[in-house]
C-alpha cells in the first residue's frame, strides 16, 4: 500500500522521489514553504512587531495582552511570498466572521470576511487533576487560528469510561468514536480538518523507501490499523485532511513513527528545535512526516502594563492563552512540548491560509 503524500517537502538524501513533480501541486509546495517559515522561526527569538503606521485604536487591539483581545487577532505570514500581516476580528455572524487586515507595520490594508472552516481535535478532554492534553491542544488551534470553528473528540466521553480506562487509550474507543465522526459527516457534518495528537508508536524500520511501501508484517504490527484505515478513507473522501504527530522517541526517533500514519492521506507533523529537526521527533522519514512545527513552550505567568495576572502565556504569542486557576497553574515554570503541540499549529496556519486565500490574499 502507497503511503507516501502528494505533499511530501522533505527528501532524504539518496531517496529517489516516489511520484515525480508532487512539489509542483499548490499544496506540496505550502507545506513546503510552511516548514522553511517555521524552521526559521525557531532560530531565534520571536519577531516583536512595533507597528509604527497603525491608527490608536488598532495599536490598543495589537498590544493588548487581554485574553479578549488575545483571540480576535493573528499574525498571518502568507507561504507565497512570505509578506506578514495582521488580521483584528472585527465581527461574526453565524457563518462569517469580518476582518481588518493590517500589513506587518500595522497600515491598513482592506476589510475582509472569511469563510471559518472546520476543525476537529481527537485528544484527551477529561481529567480530574487538571488542565488536559487535549483542552492545550485545543487552545493552540484557537490561538494560531481564533477564526476557525473547532470543535472537540474525545476519546473518553463519559464517567463510565473515564473510570475503566483510566491512563490508557484504548484503540476500540478511538475507532468508535471515529465511526460516529463519519456517521455525522455521511449526515452533512462538514469538517475540513482532522488533528491527532495522541499517537501509538511502531517499528518502522522495515519501510521500503523505494516506492514508499510498507511491509504487510508491519501493518501488522498494529492490527487495528486495517479496522480504522477504511473509517479514514471515508473521512478524507469528503475533502477532510487528517494531520496526525509523529511522536516524540529521543533514542529510537529514526525507526518508530504514530501507527496511523500507516493509513494513505494521513500527514505526519513532526517537532522543530533551533532551526533543526527535533532529536526526538519521529520518524524524519519524509514517506511519514511532511510538516514541521515549533517544538518547545515555557508557560509564563501573563501580567498586564501595571503588574496585574491577566492569565497564563503558553503559546509564545503575544498576549494571555488561558486562565490562571487550580488547574493550570502548576504548569508555570514546566517545559512542555513534543509533536503533539506542533500538529495543532500546523492545522491552525493550513486552515487559516486557506481562509486568507479565499478572501483573496
Amino acid at each position: 500500500m502507497s503511503i507516501i503524500s502528494s505533499i511530501t517537502p522533505i527528501i532524504e538524501k539518496g531517496v529517489k522521489p516516489v511520484v515525480e513533480g508532487r512539489y509542483s501541486t499548490e499544496a506540496g509546495k505550502i507545506a513546503r514553504q510552511l516548514n522553511k517559515i517555521a524552521i526559521n522561526g525557531t532560530k531565534g527569538d520571536r519577531m516583536v512587531y512595533t507597528f509604527p503606521n497603525a491608527t490608536p485604536e488598532d495599536l490598543k487591539r495589537l498590544t493588548s495582552k487581554s485574553m479578549k483581545d488575545s483571540y480576535k487577532r493573528v499574525t498571518w505570514t502568507n507561504p507565497k511570498d512570505n509578506k506578514v500581516y495582521h488580521i483584528l476580528e472585527e465581527g461574526r455572524t453565524k457563518d462569517k466572521v469580518q476582518v481588518r487586515i493590517l500589513d506587518k507595520d500595522g497600515g491598513f490594508v482592506k476589510n475582509a470576511e472569511l469563510e471559518p472552516l472546520n476543525i476537529v481535535v481527537f485528544d484527551n478532554f477529561y481529567s480530574p487533576r487538571g488542565f488536559t492534553h487535549g483542552e492545550m491542544m485545543e487552545t493552540f488551534v484557537k490561538r494560531f487560528n481564533p477564526f476557525a470553528n473547532v470543535e472537540r473528540l474525545a476519546h473518553k466521553k463519559n464517567i463510565y469510561e473515564i473510570l475503566k480506562y483510566r491512563g490508557k487509550l484504548p484503540m476500540h474507543l478511538e475507532i468508535k468514536r471515529f465511526k460516529e465522526l463519519e456517521s455525522k459527516m455521511d449526515k452533512g457534518k462538514k469538517v475540513d480538518f482532522i488533528s491527532v495528537s495522541e499517537v501509538h508508536l511502531m517499528d518502522a524500520s522495515d519501510v521500503i523507501k523505494k516506492g514508499g511501501k510498507i511491509q504487510r508484517d508491519y501493518m501488522a504490527q498494529s492490527p487495528y490499523i486495517e479496522e480504522l484505515e477504511p473509517i479514514f478513507k471515508k473521512i478524507m473522501s469528503k475533502g477532510t485532511r487528517i494531520l496526525e504527530a509523529a511522536g516524540n522517541e529521543p533514542r529510537y526517533s529514526k525507526v518508530v513513527v504514530s501507527d496511523r500514519l500507516a493509513i494513505e492521506g494521513v500527514e505526519g507533523v513532526g517537532s522543530l528545535r533551533r532551526g533543526k529537526i527535533a532529536g526526538d521527533s519521529c520518524s524524519r522519514n519524509s514517506v511519514f512526516t511532511q510538516h514541521y512545527e515549533q517544538r518547545d513552550f515555557s508557560p509564563v505567568i501573563s501580567r498586564d502594563l501595571d503588574g496585574s495576572v491577566l492569565g497564563i502565556n503558553v503559546t509564545g504569542l503575544p498576549g494571555t492563552d488561558i486562565p490562571l486557576n487550580w488547574k493550570t497553574k502548576r504548569m508555570v515554570g514546566h517545559k512542555l512540548g513534543g509533536t503533539s503541540y506542533s500538529t495543532p499549529i500546523r492545522v491552525a496556519k493550513l486552515s487559516l491560509n486557506q481562509m486568507m486565500e479565499k478572501a483573496g490574499l
